[in-house]
């Protein structure tokens, strides 16, 4: 607990289907006889000739098809959607699909589950080459993030369809598999897989050349076996989103680039949000810009903003719903828990706060949650270990699954807190061993800063946001003094009270005297370091009287120290003395080596200031004697004081 100092430099699809004239049968055998069975026989993926009960469609027939576009049922043959017509923002991973579009295209989402834009960005893609497959484009949705995804034979079946009309598809899957492949190598033919579960669903309807593929997911997954790599889609640009807002709302092409800024930031520059607001402000004849906004501004209730009444394709947190309903109930937990990261974090993080031990699986749930794109991974940049983060808004709905559950909440609240209190007292440590651990403490609490102060505000008693933990009290009362140095660096006094006030309320709630006069003394460190010295001694005088109390002999000296610096600090000279003598007491018969070098070293510099520099040589040197003994980062600089006095000395002799 640091309580006593001396004045240094701090270190610092379905339309209706009709079949060509050379495929019509006849109406009348058709109410007398069944509908013929297509069966393959063979070789599937080499044969010519699939054969049914009473007919046969030969390989030829098939390239005929592509010889002769098939005419009457283009509605069928063409299903891929046009993109958004205000599509924008994409450019890059557009022109990067383009250049390595050959059989095909995988396309993820790498934050945020629903809503990453990976639909619309697949549908411009196939409007970009259309030119390259005129005989079919067609699109189905496997209903990956649903609770019953198509299977990979219902889907051939649809594919397939309306190029066999009136003709009953095999029933057996590798019949059916040899019939696609050979359908698709006969045309040139784009097919879109959009919302893909896995790789398992996907693979099997992964057409020949001159045939090709798109997939989409919100799961990560690569198919090389086919070529297929997948790339990985990340939230829009601040510039990017800003044109969206500007393109998709008629009321954002007027707005400020303030407002378009906030908003786009509110939504994390995500195109779905983005989306939802833009339409909810056209929708909204009153509102302009900023009325938004400032709904929005609530962590609480943003996600229940974020969607268009009636309408579920512009409702994020239904989209964000599909994504963590197919969690089984292991990693919804999982998933809930890692909503108290505010910012990127380690492994070892999420290990704490899901309470795992060393023989529990972390990396395969975290590669779990990346893969299902609710999680995003950060690779390093140097050495080992990534960081992982959540997207705002996926965490915003992580967060209110949390709540759903208090105790589960709670827990979670404090082993996050504890945590990175854990660390930051470590770091404190470090920096403490000087020399170059000084800039990696420093280094490692800048990093784990974000999470300390999140901690911090969910354990005031006045936040709403998360259920109060029990323990709560007891944290706040200890965050300030397990980081003392390295808090000082990182915070100038004025944004360091409140975190004193809080700790000191804390611990009177508590009932804990020792801790109340720490951050009291504390108090009046920080209300001296910003030049308020009669507001300090209000705060030393309090720490004195409750240190005296409970006899902590220690926080006394310290007490006296600082009451001597303050009142050094008003220019009362003999007041100043009067304490540091008090303490220097104090600090020899607790055998307090540090108390006491302090203690002569602002002696000496008080009679310094009043002229006598007799006196203040011997105690600076009684102190440097002390510093060097227990090797104080303060002998240099006792040193320096020597150093001036005695050229002081020798220039007022040479006068």
């Amino acid at each position: 607990m640091k309580k006593k100092i001396i004045p240094i430099i701090p270190i610092i699809a379905g339309a209706k289907e009709f079949a060509p004239d050379h495929m019509q049968p006849d109406k009348r055998k058709k109410a007398q006889e069944p509908a013929s069975d297509i069966s393959i026989g063979g070789d599937v993926s080499n044969s010519n000739i699939i054969q049914g009960d009473n007919n046969a469609i030969t390989q030829q027939q098939i390239e005929h098809y592509h010889e002769a576009p098939l005419q009457g049922i283009v509605s069928t043959l063409f299903t891929i959607p046009p993109p958004v017509t205000d599509f924008t923002g994409r450019e890059e991973e557009l022109k990067k699909l383009k250049n390595s579009f050959s059989n095909g295209a995988i396309i993820t989402g790498v934050t945020g589950g629903g809503g990453i834009g990976k639909t619309e960005l697949a549908r411009k893609l196939a409007q970009e080459i259309a030119d390259d497959y005129p005989d079919a484009r067609m699109s189905i949705n496997l209903l990956g993030a649903s609770e019953n995804p198509m299977t990979p034979e219902d889907a051939m079946r649809r594919f397939l369809e309306p190029f066999y009309p009136n003709q009953k598809l095999p029933d057996e899957p590798g019949q059916l598999k040899g019939l696609f492949q050979q359908t698709f190598a006969a045309h040139k033919a784009l097919l879109l897989l959009d919302n893909a579960a896995n790789a398992a669903q996907a693979r099997p309807l992964i057409p020949p050349k001159p045939s090709a593929v798109i997939v989409t997911s919100r799961q990560y997954f690569s198919l090389t076996e086919s070529g297929l790599n997948p790339l990985r889609l990340d939230v829009l640009s601040a510039a990017g989103a800003g044109e969206l807002l500007r393109t998709a709302s008629v009321k954002m092409k007027d707005a400020t680039d303030e407002e378009v800024g906030a908003l786009a930031k509110l939504c994390g520059y995500l195109p779905l949000a983005l989306r939802v607001a833009a339409s909810i402000l056209d929708d909204s004849p009153n509102w302009k810009a900023a009325a938004l906004i400032a709904r929005l501004r609530d962590e609480r209730t943003r996600l229940k903003q974020l969607k268009r009444e009636g309408d579920r394709d512009l409702d994020v947190e239904t989209a964000l719903s599909l994504s963590y309903q197919l969690l089984d109930d292991d990693l919804k937990k999982y998933f809930r828990k890692l909503s108290v990261f505010t910012a990127s974090f380690p492994n070892i993080s999420a290990q704490a706060v899901w309470q795992m031990t060393e023989e529990d699986d972390l990396e395969g749930v975290l590669n779990k949650l990346v893969n299902r794109s609710l999680l995003n991974y950060l690779p390093a940049q140097e050495g080992e270990g990534g960081l992982y983060d959540l997207h705002d808004l996926t965490r915003l709905f992580g967060v209110e699954r949390l709540i759903e559950n208090e105790a589960e909440a709670k827990d979670t609240v404090m082993a996050h807190a504890n945590h990175f209190l854990e660390w930051a007292g470590e770091a404190d440590s470090l920096y403490l061993q000087g020399n170059e651990n000084i800039l990696l403490g420093l280094a490692r609490f800048r990093f784990i800063w974000p999470h300390l102060i999140s901690a911090y505000e969910r354990c005031l008693p006045e936040h709403t946001n998360f259920p109060h933990p029990d323990s709560a009290d007891a944290w706040l009362s200890n965050f300030p003094s397990m980081c003392a140095y390295l808090l000082d660096l990182h915070l100038p006094p004025r944004q360091k009270i409140p975190i004193l006030e809080a700790a000191l309320e804390a611990a009177r709630r508590l009932g804990e005297k020792q801790a109340e006069g720490v951050h009291l003394g504390n108090l009046g460190n920080a209300y001296a370091a910003l030049g308020d010295a009669r507001k300090a001694i209000e705060f030393y005088e309090q720490a004195l009287v409750i240190d005296r109390e409970i006899g902590d002999r220690r926080g006394e000296g310290a007490d006296l120290g600082n009451l001597g610096l303050a009142y050094a600090a008003l220019g009362d000279a003999r007041k100043a003395i009067e304490f540091y003598e008090q303490a220097l007491v104090i600090d020899r018969e607790i055998g307090d080596r540090r108390g006491e070098g302090a203690a002569l070293g602002n002696l000496g510099m008080t009679y310094k200031n009043l002229g006598e520099k007799d006196k203040a040589c011997q105690l600076w040197q009684e102190a440097l004697a002390i510093f060097r003994a227990i090797e104080s980062p303060h002998v240099k600089l006792v040193e320096q004081w020597l150093a001036d006095l005695d050229k002081g000395k020798d220039d007022q002799e040479n006068k």
